[in-house]
C-alpha cells in the first residue's frame, strides 16, 4: 500500500475522517502500535521523545514524528502518520507548534494527548520579563514582522501559526524536570503495573536536570554585563529568561519568517551599541541571514542547537545545552 508522501492538511483530515482509520493502519503496519512492544507513545520534537525514552524506557514504543535537522516547526503528516497520532496510546502536545498535529488531534477529538501547556505555563510570544525577542525593536517593526508572518502563513507556510505562545519550553531544564513528573503520571496511569518504575525514572532524571540547571546558572552568572546574543530565531526566550539573557532574533519564533530591510538595520545598530562580537544561527533554518548579517558587521557567525530535532546520536539533551551555553560564554569573553 502507498500514499502520497507530504498531502495538504486539507487531505489529511479527509482522509483522517473516513472511519477506516485503525484498520488502514494496521493494514499498512506500525513498529509502535503498542501490544507486546509497550505503551505507543507520538511525540514531534527531540525534547518529548528524550523525555518519553527517559521515564518509559522498554515500556514504551516511540514513534517521533519529526526529521533530524529538519525544520519541526513545519511538520507534515502523512495519512499513516495521522493514523498513527489516532491509535497511540498517549499523544505528547505543544499546542500552536504544529499545526499538522494538531489538526491531527482536533480530528479524532484528543483523547489520548498529553497537552504540555497544561503542565507548564508557556510564555506569550514577545513577551518574556524583558528578554523577548522584539525587545529592541520598535511597536511598527513588531507590527510589521507580525504582518509579515501573516502573508507567509498564506502564502505556503501553511503550518508555521503558532498563537500566542512560544512553544521552545525546554530549554529550561527545570521545565523539563515538571514535564518529567507528568509524564510519568499519565504512563503510569496507562501501565499501571509499571507505575513504580516511572516515578522513579522521574525522579532520576529530576535530579540530572538540577544538576544540570545549576552548572549552566553557574557558568552563566559568570559572565558580568548584560550577556546580550543575536540568534536566527527566537527560540531561546526561555533560556534568557531563566538565566538572565539578553536574546535578540534576527526573526521571531517562526524561522521561515524574513526579517525586513528596517530590521536588518537595526540588528546591525544593536550589536555594535551592545558589543556582539557573534551571530548564531541554526542547522535546522538557513543560515543566510544570520552569517550574511555577522559579514556585514564584520563580526563572527557560529551554530546553537535549537533542540527541536535531535542532530547527533552522540550528543543528548543535557550535552546539547552545556554545548550552546559554552558557545554563548565564549561569545562574550
Amino acid at each position: 500500500m502507498s500514499f502520497t508522501p507530504h498531502p495538504s492538511r486539507r487531505s489529511l483530515l479527509a482522509a483522517a475522517g473516513l472511519g477506516a482509520g485503525a484498520a488502514l493502519l494496521a493494514a499498512c503496519g506500525s513498529s509502535s502500535a503498542g501490544g507486546q512492544d509497550g505503551l505507543s507513545v507520538v511525540t514531534s520534537a527531540y525534547p518529548l521523545a528524550y523525555l518519553t525514552t527517559r521515564i518509559g524506557g522498554a515500556h514504551v514504543a516511540l514513534t517521533d514524528l519529526t526529521t533530524p535537522g529538519a525544520d519541526a516547526h513545519g511538520l507534515e503528516l502523512s495519512v499513516k502518520q495521522v493514523m498513527t497520532v489516532e491509535s497511540a496510546d498517549l499523544v505528547l502536545q505543544i499546542p500552536g507548534f504544529q499545526a499538522a498535529l494538531d489538526d491531527a488531534i482536533a480530528s479524532h477529538g484528543g483523547e489520548n494527548v498529553l497537552d504540555v501547556s497544561s503542565v507548564i505555563t508557556l510564555l506569550p510570544i514577545g513577551a518574556a520579563d524583558g528578554h523577548d525577542d522584539h525587545s529592541d525593536e520598535s511597536e511598527a517593526e513588531h507590527a510589521e514582522h507580525t504582518e509579515h508572518a501573516d502573508d507567509d502563513s498564506d502564502e505556503g507556510h501553511e503550518g508555521h501559526d503558532h498563537g500566542p505562545n512560544d512553544p521552545h519550553f525546554w530549554h529550561d531544564p527545570l521545565l523539563m524536570a515538571d514535564l518529567a513528573d507528568a509524564l510519568a503520571a499519565r504512563l503510569g496511569e496507562l501501565a499501571p503495573q509499571h507505575a513504580e518504575e516511572f516515578t522513579a525514572s522521574a525522579q532520576a532524571l529530576r535530579e540530572e536536570l538540577d544538576e544540570l540547571d545549576a552548572e549552566l546558572e553557574e557558568s552563566f552568572s559568570a559572565v558580568d554585563g548584560r550577556k546580550p546574543f543575536i540568534t536566527g530565531h527566537a527560540a531561546y526566550t526561555y533560556l534568557a529568561q531563566r538565566y538572565d539573557l539578553h536574546q535578540i532574533g534576527i526573526s521571531g519564533v517562526d524561522p521561515e519568517t524574513e526579517p525586513s530591510p528596517q530590521r536588518l538595520l537595526a540588528l546591525e545598530g544593536l550589536a555594535e551599541e551592545e558589543g556582539v562580537t557573534t551571530v548564531f544561527f541554526e542547522t535546522s533554518a538557513s543560515p543566510k541571514v544570520a552569517q550574511t548579517l555577522a559579514r556585514n558587521l564584520g563580526i563572527d557567525s557560529a551554530e546553537l542547537d535549537n533542540l527541536e530535532t535531535q542532530q547527533s546520536e552522540e550528543a543528548d539533551y543535557a550535552q546539547v545545552m552545556r554545548d550552546n551555553c559554552t558557545a554563548l560564554v565564549a561569545s562574550w569573553a
